[in-house]
């Protein structure tokens, strides 16, 4: 168990001055002031300026660092994709294959299938647009 501490935490409903969020085997415990944070919880203090907050969940993230998933549908392409929407707040995605042949289709979920056995950081799932997954309601 550790703590994340910080003058400004945001619970999503409200603005908390001085307080530390508890995690425990990766998931949040407890959200409570710094001062009565239990003897022997390592905590990490973050820099004054910063407001510690739950991350965004963005179900169509069609690219991200100058790529886009249409182009490349491997491990690669969704790391760099994760990472560069990460850098502003964003924890967990759903990239998108735009409307496409139904062999990048196939490829998109099995490179999505892969990034998250490998518990890659951020992705979460797969958002599929287009024609091929009903052709009779196209458009």
């Amino acid at each position: 168990m550790h703590a994340v501490a910080a003058a400004r935490v945001f619970t999503g409903e409200e603005m908390l001055a001085d307080a530390a969020v508890l995690i425990e085997q990766g998931c949040v415990r407890d959200v409570m002031p710094a001062a009565s944070l239990p003897r022997g919880i390592a905590a990490e203090r973050l820099p004054e300026a910063l407001i510690l907050a739950p991350g965004f969940i963005d179900c169509q993230v069609n690219g991200g660092g100058g790529v886009l998933f249409n182009d490349a549908q491997d491990l690669p392409t969704l790391r760099r994709i994760a990472a560069a929407h990460r850098r502003f707040g964003t924890t967990a995605l759903l990239p998108t294959l735009i409307t496409d042949t139904a062999e990048r289709m196939h490829r998109a979920a099995a490179a999505v299938a892969e990034a998250m056995a490998a518990n890659e950081p951020g992705i979460v799932g797969l958002h599929l647009e287009g024609p091929f997954l009903c052709p009779e309601r196209k458009g």
